[in-house]
Formats: C-alpha cells, structure tokens, sequence
C-alpha cells in the first residue's frame, strides 16, 4: 500500500478515535512504532490491516462499520493532502478519475497493485462503477462514496449491484445515482439524415443534398418555357441549397469551437459525446480522447505537487526539529569539552590526592602490623592469664569442696552432741529414780528393827551416788550444752563462709566465662585487624594500579577535551549546514506552491 494512504487511514483514526487509543493499537499490533512514513513507501497489507483490527477492537466498534468510517472521513483528509484533486471539481468528475489516480499515485512504487475503480454511465444521471481488488475493501470503498458525497454536497444514492469474493480479484458494481443529468449528449439531427445511414463524409453528404434538391427543382421546373432566367435561377438556387446544406452539416463546429474555446480556457473537465453520423463524431471522440490524456497528466502533475507539497512541508518541520536538535547537541558539545577540560584537571589532581592518601593508607599499614605483632603479643598474655584464672578456679572449688566436708562433719558432731545429751538425761533420770528409791529405803528402814540399820547406810550411800550423779550428770549436760553452742557457732561460720565461698566462686565462674568470651572475642578481633591490615596492603597495591590508570584517563581526559573541541567545531558546521539545507528546502516548497498556483488555472 502507498505510504501516504496509511498516513491518511492513521490520520483519519486519530482524529476519530484519539491519538492516544491509536498509539496504544500501534504498540499492540504488528505496527512498527519507528516506522516514518514517506510518499513513495510501500506498506505491507497486513500490517496496516493489522492495526486498524486493533483500533477497531479497542474502540470497541466493529471492523467493517471503521473501515466505512475511515473510508467516509478520508475524503476530508485526502482533500488535505490533496487539495488539487477537489478544488473546482464536480462529484461525478472527481469518481470518473479516481482509476486514474490510483494508477498515477501508485505506479512508481515497485510491486504496487492498486484496485481499479472503472467508470461507465449507463444513463445521463447514472455512474456505474466496478471496484476491483484482491483486497475485497469493499466497505472502505462505500464509505468513500458516501463521503464523497458529503463533501461534494450532493444527495446521490449508491445502489449496489452484485458482489463477488470467490475469484481472486474480488469485484463489486455499483450504481450512483445523481439529481441530475452527469452526461452531456448533442445528437445532430440533419447532419444524421443526410448519412442515410452510409455516408460519413460531409462531401458526400453535400453533394448528395445538393444533388437531390437539385433534381427535384429541375423537374419542377421544367414544365415552363422560360428559358432566359432558367439558368440564373438554377445558379442562385443551387448556391443558396449549397449554403443551407453547408450550414446545417457544419452546425457541429458552434459546438467544437465551444470546446475549442474551453480547451483554451485549460477547462478538460467536460466530456461531450455528439451523434452527427459523420465525422464530427470522429473529431469530437479524438478531442475527447486528448482532454483524457491531458488531464491525466494534469491530474498527474497537480497530485505529485500536492504530495510534494506536503512532504516539503513534514522535511521543512523535520530540518526545523533536526536544528534545534543540533542547536542542543552543539551546546552540549561545548558543555562536554568544557566538563572534558575541567575532567582532565580533576583527574591529574585526584590522581595526586590518591597518591598521597595511598602514601598515608602505606603508613597506616606499617603502623598496623606492628600493632597486630603488638595485639598478638597481647592476645597470648591474655590467653595465659585466663588459663591461670581458670586453675584458681579450680582451687576455690577445691576449698569449697573441703568446707562443704568441713560442714557436713560439725553438722554431724552437733548430731552426736544431741544423742550425748539424751544419755545424760537417761543418766539424771536414773539418779533421780534412785535417789527416790533410797529415799524409801531409807523409810523403811526407820520403821524396821534395828537389824535394818546396816541397810539404811547403803540406802544413804546410794543417795549419795545419785546425788552425785545427778550434779555429774546436770554439769555433763551443762558442758555438752556450751559444747553444742560452740559446736551450731563453729557449723553456722562454716555455713557462712561456704555461702560467701560459693557466691565468690560463682562470681569467679562469671569472670572467668566473661574472661573466656572476652579473650575470644579479642581473638577474633585480632583476626579481623590482621586481615584487615591485609587487605588494606592488597588495597593499596590495588589503588597504586588505580592511580597509574587515573594517569592513562588524564591523558585521555585531555585527548577527549580536544576532540570535544573538534567536535563541537563539526557540529556548528553541521547546524550551518542544516540552516542552509532548511533554506533550500524552503525554496523547494516555495516552487512547488507557485507550480502548484500555475496548475490550477487547469480545470481538470
């Protein structure tokens, strides 16, 4: 498909759908987005197929009700474009050339197949036309017949005579009707009758009228006897049916000075078929056919001025983008060799900066291994003096065990004090008991005779023995007490001590855990200064080679910088250039609009 017919159907769905939805259906379709549309590009089938399929979706219409719209609505487009095939133009004129326009718009596009529109008029207010295409765009076709009419402002009716899809040049006849007659006819009635249906010629048909009502006179007169004024007569008669003839056989020539004059005018517009029977129709069929060929060249010339026009016009606005655009890039340019100088210093002084902060990170390193020799040194103290923690550790544990012996053992003293004061009891108890029992003995024994006495004694020495039992058994008991005071006193200091112990020995296990974590930790730190101190040796290595490459870039900062200046001298050639290219163009346009004045005087 010709370019500039995709651009119209493109323009006509802007403006009937919104440029945005069109965009979209250009992005979602098979449509190349960068795509620049030119006059003379061809356009494959199915990628303009393709997205007016993805309008039509997306506007939510059917695709054979937008093709009827594009094709109504681009009647107004094309006259846009192509103004010189509307202006001054008559609807019927406008369809009759359309087959011709297709042809001349496509034929310098290789592998173009236009469809044919062929005109014919049946009757005086009839146009028939057959729309051939392999496309089968037979609602694109209505649709420009019914814009046509609208934009012509004419009430026509198209009348659709058959249809056919089963060959591969799809095919559809239609009639438009006019209000009124689109054909102009002149029959000459008497140039006919002297034809008798055989004579073509304007001599033979003179000479045939001048014959016959010669003849007939004659005999009419050749009953008189009038013979002096006979020949005169005849003369005058036969010169006067002579003229009479001539005037009637010539009356076609009012009308081909008319479109003689008409030709003269440059109006080709009018087609006129004569009926005379003789040559005239010949004449008027040859001038016929040279209008035709002037107004296709015309038609020819006037649209490729309208499409060169209109291409001027999109390279004129083009050139205009393309100088500002240079305009930019120049004053970027002279940014860049501007920032490419100020890089160049930069870098020769971050490269010194780097130089003397490598210097600095160099000392630092010294300083750290000699601090990592002094961390490590550390880190072993540390380590030995956890390890002699620990075995203190294990000595308080060891005094803790013994105290806690130490405990048990007065706890059980206590407990055998305890069972010694329940024997000294049993023992004052006893000495109770038998200072009573020798106490009633010694009763008894007054009352008995006197052969009793010796026993009364040993009833008294007996309660004697348990007096001094019981005083032995109460100052046992007294010592014991004191004993057992001394003993709870002793047992509840150990107690004590061993608590204080066991606190201090789990305050101790605390430390000594911390002490455990700390020194890993400062193990680990240590590690990690090591490998930092690493690092930052393989670092510096690393930023020496840095800083010979800031060397290389401060060359090439200073090589860009002149380059940069180089380029931003193309480039201001280069806006001159398009300036002058803009003017050249401009004149192009200015031609072409005063070509395009010259060819309207041409009534096409």
């Amino acid at each position: 498909m010709k370019g500039t017919v995709v651009a119209t159907w493109i323009k006509t769905m802007e403006n009937l759908h919104g440029e945005e939805l069109v965009n979209e259906a250009k992005r979602e379709s098979s449509w190349n987005t960068g795509l620049m549309i030119t006059p003379l590009m061809n356009i494959e089938d199915d990628m303009a197929h393709d997205l007016v399929n993805t309008v039509a979706a997306k506007a939510n219409t059917s695709v054979s009700e937008l093709w009827q719209k594009i094709g109504q609505e681009n009647i107004n487009s094309f006259s846009e474009w192509f103004p010189s095939y509307f202006d001054g133009r008559r609807l019927h004129n406008f369809l009759e050339m359309m087959d011709t326009v297709h042809k001349q718009l496509t034929e310098m596009i290789p592998g173009a197949n236009p469809p044919r529109i062929i005109p014919d008029i049946p009757e005086e207010d009839t146009l028939r036309l057959t729309y051939r295409s392999k496309r089968g765009m037979f609602d694109y076709f209505l649709g420009l017949l019914k814009g046509s009419g609208v934009y012509f402002d004419k009430d026509i009716k198209v009348n659709e005579l058959s249809r056919d899809t089963s060959s591969e040049q799809q095919e559809l006849v239609v009639d438009v009707i006019f209000p009124e007659p689109i054909k102009t006819s002149k029959t000459f009635s008497f140039n006919k009758l002297l034809s008798l249906g055989i004579f073509k010629s304007i001599e033979s048909k003179l000479g045939l009228a001048v014959t016959v009502t010669t003849t007939i006179i004659g005999f009419i007169l050749a009953g008189t006897d009038s013979q002096l004024w006979l020949p005169p007569a005849l003369g005058l008669l036969n010169g006067g049916i002579g003229y009479l003839v001539m005037k009637g056989l010539f009356k076609p020539f009012g009308l081909l000075n008319q479109e003689l004059d008409e030709v003269g005018d440059m109006n080709l517009s009018n087609t006129i078929s004569v009926d005379s029977g003789d040559e005239f129709e010949e004449v008027f069929e040859k001038i016929n056919k040279i209008k035709a060929r002037v107004r296709e060249d015309i038609l020819f010339l006037k649209g490729g001025t309208d499409d060169m026009y209109n291409f001027t016009g999109e390279l004129v606005d083009l050139t205009g983008d393309m100088k500002r655009v240079s305009d930019n890039i120049a004053v970027v340019v002279d940014e860049v060799a501007q920032g490419a100088t100020e890089q160049a210093e930069e870098t020769e002084n971050s490269a010194y900066i780097v130089d003397n902060n490598v210097r600095e990170i160099e000392n630092l390193v010294e300083t750290g291994s000699q601090s990592k020799e002094q961390l490590e040194a550390a880190v072993t103290s540390i380590k030995e003096s956890a390890g002699e923690v620990k075995q203190v550790n294990q000595m308080i544990n060891d005094i803790k065990e013994a105290f806690g012996d130490v405990n048990d053992r007065g706890i059980q003293l206590s407990h055998q004090v305890e069972e010694i004061m329940e024997i000294v009891d049993t023992v004052s108890e006893i000495a109770e008991q038998t200072n009573l029992l020798s106490l009633n003995a010694t009763i008894e024994a007054a009352r008995s005779s006197g052969d009793s006495r010796g026993f009364a004694v040993v009833a008294d020495e007996i309660r004697d023995l348990a007096d001094d039992s019981h005083k032995a058994g109460e100052e046992i008991r007294h010592n014991l007490e004191s004993f057992t005071r001394e003993v709870q006193a002793l047992v509840d200091g150990i107690s004590s001590q061993f608590s204080n112990l066991e606190e201090s020995n789990k305050a101790l296990d605390k430390v000594t855990a911390a002490n455990q974590e700390s020194t890993e930790n400062i193990e680990d730190a240590s590690e990690q200064v090591m490998e930092i101190v690493d690092n930052l040796r393989n670092e510096t290595q690393k930023i020496s080679e840095v800083i010979e490459k800031l060397n290389s870039l401060a060359a090439i900062a200073e090589e860009n910088s002149a380059s940069s200046q180089e380029m931003s001298a193309s480039v201001s050639d280069y806006a001159d250039k398009i300036k002058e290219m803009t003017d050249y163009i401009q004149q192009t346009e200015k031609l072409v609009e005063n070509f395009q004045e010259s060819l309207t005087d041409y009534s096409t």
